[in-house]
């Protein structure tokens, strides 16, 4: 199917449209200029002009959240509007970078400094929703968005606020619209009471936290799933197991023992319980910082031949290793007597020949 614009056309009187980045289920997503703000490369997210008025609604919503939120770690929200066909529309700052979704299918188990620092631009985010009193609900590494800036290794973007709703919504998070059910969020992200219907709380997205750093640290799922994780049967089976108690980090890796302060700090968010896992966002980032710095110490220095894949320095070659023991290493070797006075001799005779060619 081809993209229902092309480059160069206008929408709106302002966009201008540069070339199709890709397309979803509710609509396209394009690369734009803003003919208004000096051609500020932006992009533009277009909805198919057949949706339901309940889509355009989350559609809206997403706008309205976003626009509202201010954090260097949230994609900015610019504008939102209607063409003169129906079709409804959302601007957005233009990212660089790939989805940590995409990250991870080449990485398969991330370094953990690197899944640390992700984390933290994540929780950073969510701290600034969760003090506007917005919940994502819907945190999964294909709505976090890694993005490359110049003299910064990793950025970190969240997206996606379709599903966001605010602390004071009473409406539930697994919704029932007449026969067919939707689940709002990703089964293998969600806390066990967003699956049961419960109301939205900023603890829904610590726990999505926690399994994504799992994911991340393991390139597995804390508990057994279903392979599709957009079935309402993948929801029933997640259900069916919600009193399972999620593997540790310590069973799937051995990298990581039961006294590893990380392992402690996952296990405490990915609790049953939401009154037993931190706080917040705040306690978790700071409790994930004291265990970076915990974990540094603790950390053999290994030579790098001796060093394991998540150990070594990414973009080192290894070199061949040159140090030798003292305590093993052979003496140097001393010159005979006989040889140090002729060359003193030598040394002699030349410095008499030289002055006598200069007198």
């Amino acid at each position: 199917m081809s993209p229902q614009k092309q480059s160069g056309e206008i929408i709106d009187d302002r966009y201008e449209i540069e070339a199709f980045i890709g397309a979803g289920g509710v609509g396209e997503i394009y690369r734009a200029l803003d003919h208004r703000l000096e051609y500020r490369r932006v992009a533009v997210k277009l909805l198919k002009p057949n949706l339901s008025a309940a889509q355009v609604a989350r559609f809206r919503r997403e706008a309205l959240l976003t626009g509202a939120l201010s954090s260097p770690h949230l994609v900015r929200t610019s504008d939102f509007g209607t063409l003169d066909n129906g079709q409804n529309y959302l601007v957005m700052e233009h990212l660089d970078g790939e989805t940590l979704a995409d990250y991870m299918e080449r990485e398969v188990r991330v370094d953990p400094q690197e899944a640390l620092q992700i984390i933290d631009g994540v929780l950073a985010g969510l701290e600034s929703a969760h003090q506007a009193g917005v919940v994502h609900r819907d945190l999964k590494p294909e709505n976090i968005f890694l993005l490359r800036d110049a003299g910064v290794e990793i950025h970190v973007k969240i997206l996606d606020f379709g599903f966001a709703r605010l602390y004071t919504d009473q409406a539930p998070s697994l919704e029932v619209t007449g026969n067919d059910p939707m689940v709002v969020g990703t089964v293998n992200y969600m806390a066990p009471e967003q699956l049961r219907g419960g109301r939205p709380d900023k603890q829904m997205d610590i726990y999505a936290t926690a399994v994504i750093l799992f994911h991340m640290l393991t390139g597995q799922l804390p508990y057994p799933t279903k392979e599709s994780a957009a079935t309402v049967s993948a929801a029933i089976y997640r259900v069916q197991h919600l009193n399972r108690p999620p593997r540790r980090l310590s069973e799937v890796d051995a990298r990581f023992p039961m006294d590893d302060p990380l392992e402690q700090i996952i296990h405490q968010n990915l609790a049953l319980d939401p009154a037993a896992r931190m706080s917040g966002a705040a306690e978790f980032r700071a409790a994930l910082a004291q265990a970076m710095g915990q974990r540094a110490r603790a950390r053999p220095k290994l030579p790098l031949d001796q060093a394991t894949p998540w150990s070594r320095p990414k973009g080192r070659r290894q070199a061949p290793s040159t140090t030798t023991n003292p305590s093993t290493a052979a003496p140097p070797a001393r010159r005979p007597l006989w040889h140090t006075l002729i060359l003193g001799v030598l040394g002699v005779l030349l410095g008499l020949a030289i002055g006598a060619a200069l007198f």
